[in-house]
């Protein structure tokens, strides 16, 4: 009952994602594309990954269907930046609230702020789309591996990079 009382459920969770993820970024954010994409966590400010494109490929702001080449093919990249919560409800506060209540008259919850506790993560999102229309990033594409060196290889530059001109 102790650990019951003194501890939190959680109601969302925010995935772990350490380095990076390949999955159908449908299936991790329902208003995006059902398509593979390849996501990772961005520590930085918000539209900073934007800033990053538009400064290394030379782009008037651009966010959506981005023409790069990789090995020699050209690809439409989308990028998405999307947040994730995870949310937690509190017993403690709840019971002392309870516990601090007049049967009489209704006192409001002083440590009602607290009932619930949340943190964001933010995360890119990329989708790749070769000339044909076809999901760059799905298992059986041909140039799969490469594609994914590509945006590790961009992503490692984004993480390290603190000034991008």
């Amino acid at each position: 009952m102790f650990a019951f009382f003194t501890s939190c459920i959680p109601l969302s969770f925010a995935p772990n994602i350490k380095t990076d993820k390949v999955k159908i970024a449908k299936r991790f954010k329902r208003d995006l594309p059902k398509q593979h994409g390849f996501i990772f966590e961005d520590p930085k400010e918000a539209d900073e990954f934007y800033t990053f494109i538009n400064t290394k490929y030379q782009l008037p702001g651009i966010n959506r269907k981005i023409p790069l080449w990789i090995d020699s093919k050209p690809y439409i990249m989308n990028v998405y930046e999307r947040r994730r919560t995870t949310r937690t409800l509190n017993f403690i506060p709840i019971l002392i609230d309870a516990a601090l209540s007049d049967k009489d008259r209704v006192v409001p919850g002083f440590f009602n702020s607290f009932y619930t506790t949340r943190n964001e993560k933010w995360f890119i999102i990329i989708t790749l789309t070769d000339l044909n229309g076809q999901d760059a990033l799905m298992p059986n594409h041909e140039k799969r591996n490469t594609n994914l060196v590509f945006l590790r290889s961009l992503q490692k530059e984004y993480l390290n990079t603190a000034n991008y001109m």
